[in-house]
């Protein structure tokens, strides 16, 4: 995911991919946390 590239975006849009952008970087954060792996590269090719 990229922030930069939600600027092109109605506004709407925006909104929903910062909502997606974040909640994949909290949830990366609790596994890392919980279980040492970073599965943030895998978060976003999903």
């Amino acid at each position: 995911l990229d922030l930069q590239a939600a600027d092109q975006l109605p506004q709407s849009l925006r909104v929903f991919y910062a909502a997606v952008y974040n909640t994949t970087n909290q949830i990366s954060y609790t596994v890392l946390r919980r279980h040492g792996r970073d599965i943030t590269s895998h978060m976003r090719r999903v």
